[in-house]
C-alpha cells in the first residue's frame, strides 16, 4: 500500500514516516498541499493522510480539489483545531475521517488497516 504523508511538522513527518515504513508501507512525504497536489495526479496512492494546517494549500481545499477531480482513494485528515470544527470541515470535504493530535500511532495503524478490509 502507497501512503502519501501531507504534513508541515518535519519532527511530526518523520515519525509517520518511520512508523508506516517499519510497517511495510510506502510512504511518500510532502510539506505543503500544492505539493500534495502535484504529487497525487502523478502517482497512484492507496490513501493520503494530511494534516489540515499547511501551508500554500490547506488539508481541507486539497480533499475537496481531490475530490472534484475525481480522486476516490481514502483521505484521512489530522489536526489539533478545536473538536468540532474538523468534524464539520471533514464531512464538507468528503474525508474518510480525521485524527486530533496527538494521538497514537496505533490507533492511525488500527485505522489504516480497518478501512483496508473494508473497501
Amino acid at each position: 500500500m502507497k501512503i502519501l504523508v501531507v504534513e508541515d511538522n518535519l519532527d511530526f513527518a518523520e515519525a509517520l514516516f518511520e512508523c508506516l515504513t517499519f510497517e511495510g508501507y510506502i510512504v511518500d512525504v510532502v510539506t505543503n498541499g500544492v505539493a500534495a497536489w502535484e504529487r497525487a495526479v502523478i502517482t497512484d496512492y492507496d490513501l493520503v493522510l494530511s494534516d489540515i494546517e499547511l501551508p500554500k494549500l490547506d488539508g481541507i481545499s486539497l480533499c475537496k480539489k481531490l475530490r472534484y477531480h475525481g480522486y476516490h482513494l481514502p483521505i484521512f485528515l489530522m489536526t489539533g483545531l478545536e473538536r468540532d470544527l474538523p468534524i464539520i470541515l471533514t464531512n464538507e470535504a468528503k474525508a474518510n475521517g480525521y485524527f486530533f493530535k496527538p494521538f497514537s500511532f496505533q490507533e492511525l495503524l488500527d485505522r489504516i488497516q480497518s478501512h483496508c478490509l473494508c473497501c
